[in-house]
């Protein structure tokens, strides 16, 4: 690996300093349950953080007692510990400025991002039969919490698979400015879902080897990205482009031997006129990555060579080429969770945070920020069920406030605390997943906005939840979904009320003007077109909050 100035070269990021700037319900449902193996470790750390918080205001310990998570945290507001953690934070934000939004609005895009099944149903006869996205592709796998067979979809040549995706990506973009409010004073949000960019083995490959002047994989998703936000038009826009599934294979015996890689990238737009310096370090805070930190049970498939039972699998491969096919099989991902991992590679972005940021990239580390004065948070799937943002904020407040977030207006980022008051706005990338109430750390009046991959064929609503673990707790659903937190403080009483946010228009991604603008046509190898077809959600701006 190539090393300059002392520090290695990312090789997630090689190359990229030349840039010149571009099935759902069943399986959301299971991974939901709080009462779930991979959850329980994280529902024992809410305990021990709430007797921490107890322990800090303990004559309030009768009422908390009665209070949920969140009702703790806004009665704990009302004491010396707080009001000193406040003062800590107040000293060490420098970011208090005003922002030039009053509104914000979100355009979400719908495409399905999971597996392909390896079967269809006739829906004439009602007979199962292979699905053609998958024949040939020998990237079958299984799910771990189900027993439908999957096969991930790509192109066998990466350039061309990256270079579909992209483009499908830019083309949601188009559409999303197309169908947006105009008015510079409304931050518009872009939101896509998680596993966007993966491949046909499950994820894309870097190479510890990779040098300076190569551009790896995933070097080329990042300046395709980059050059789709160099536009005045998206100076006004924030995007959060889904997430990009990566593997390094280490230098091991083991053939099988990888570090993962789950990350969002995260831009705001700009006017390239303003920025005659084309090196990315003139772009300061405008490019951002977001890792995933907890690997979920529905993010990888168990590979065909590791089920138990491969005869499913082999009487659906071409008995003509079987050593061919083998070999395929050889190459598709092993499943990380399956095999024990429950987090992502983490000491990469620790590695390589000095440079990412000479490559004009801002590392997001504990799902915290501010754009233009907003307060975020920004969570990957099941970094939301787990309470991640929130328990970042709370570990945050029984330390005495010291941790310290990016903050990012006019080309400068600074390094402030964590918002005193959660965040005014909280964005979700998921494949899976739907808002989870017992997760939320915003503001008085704040909103989340999560765009989830499996489950864009749901309309939009919520429900009370029956499931024991969570009695009496909203359960949201649908591909795209907005809520709004509201809380209420009286003498007799702590409460929150949750609104769902169903005003919105949807618009289909391609309108089908000719055979080659047809979605089925532009999805065909990169993505599954038996789920549904793509759409833009665009909600109607709301105020952002500032109680």
């Amino acid at each position: 690996m190539m090393v300059m100035g002392g520090t290695e070269n990312s090789p997630l990021l090689s190359g990229s300093g030349a840039s010149t700037s571009g099935h759902g319900s069943g399986q959301q449902r299971d991974v939901q349950r709080l009462c779930s193996n991979h959850y329980q470790q994280f529902k024992n750390r809410r305990v021990v953080w709430t007797v921490v918080l107890l322990s800090a205001a303990s004559v309030l310990m009768a009422h908390l007692f009665t209070t949920s998570l969140n009702d703790r945290i806004i009665l704990l507001r009302s004491s010396d510990f707080m009001q000193e953690s406040h003062q800590s934070a107040t000293n060490n934000n420098h970011h208090q400025k005003t922002s030039p939004y009053h509104s914000v609005q979100t355009l979400s895009f719908q495409i399905y991002t999971g597996g392909a099944p390896a079967f269809i149903t006739d829906k004439v006869t009602g007979e199962k039969r292979p699905n053609p996205e998958c024949v040939g592709l020998n990237s079958y796998g299984l799910p771990e919490d189900s027993t439908d067979l999957q096969c991930y979809l790509g192109l066998e040549d990466t350039a061309a698979d990256i270079h579909r995706r992209l483009t499908i990506m830019a083309d949601a973009v188009d559409r999303a400015y197309d169908v947006s409010n105009k008015d510079d004073n409304i931050l518009k949000i872009f939101i896509a879902p998680e596993f966007f960019f993966r491949g046909v083995n499950g994820a894309f490959e870097f190479h510890a080897n990779e040098t300076r002047r190569e551009c790896s994989e995933i070097c080329h998703i990042l300046q395709g990205l980059e050059n789709v936000v160099a536009n005045k038009r998206f100076e006004n826009w924030l995007f959060l482009f889904g997430t990009i599934i990566a593997s390094e294979t280490l230098p091991t015996e083991d053939t099988f031997d990888y570090q993962f890689y789950n990350f969002a990238p995260l831009y705001k737009g700009y006017d390239p006129a303003k920025y005659p310096n084309s090196s990315s370090s003139s772009r300061n805070g405008k490019n951002f990555i977001v890792p995933k930190r907890y690997v979920s049970n529905i993010d990888f498939l168990t590979p065909a060579r590791d089920m138990k039972n491969q005869t499913m699998v082999m009487e659906l491969l071409d008995s003509e080429d079987q050593q061919h096919q083998q070999h395929q099989l050889d190459k598709t991902l092993m499943n990380p969770h399956a095999s024990g991992i429950k987090r992502y590679g983490a000491d990469i972005w620790v590695k390589y945070k000095d440079e990412l940021t000479s490559l004009g990239y801002t590392m997001i580390e504990y799902g915290w920020f501010y754009m233009d004065s907003i307060s975020f948070s920004v969570e990957i799937c099941l970094d939301h069920l787990v309470h991640r943002a929130l328990m970042t904020y709370m570990a945050d407040v029984v330390t005495g406030s010291k941790t310290k977030i990016p903050s990012s207006a006019n080309d400068v980022v600074e390094w402030v605390g964590i918002p005193r008051q959660q965040a005014q706005i909280s964005l979700v990338s998921s494949a899976g997943m739907g808002v989870v109430v017992a997760s939320l750390a915003l503001r008085n009046g704040g909103y989340i906005f999560l765009q989830d991959g499996m489950e864009g064929d749901l309309t939009p609503h919520s429900t009370f939840g029956e499931d024991d673990c969570q009695p009496n707790e909203l359960e949201f659903y649908g591909g795209s979904q907005c809520v709004k937190r509201t809380a209420l403080v009286s003498a007799t009483d702590v409460t929150f009320e949750y609104e769902m946010n169903l005003n919105f228009e949807e618009y289909d991604l391609y309108l089908g003007s000719g055979e080659s603008r047809q979605w089925r046509h532009m999805l065909k190898g990169v993505f599954s077109r038996v789920a549904y077809q793509p759409r833009i959600t665009v909600y109607d701006p709301v105020t952002i909050t500032t109680t």
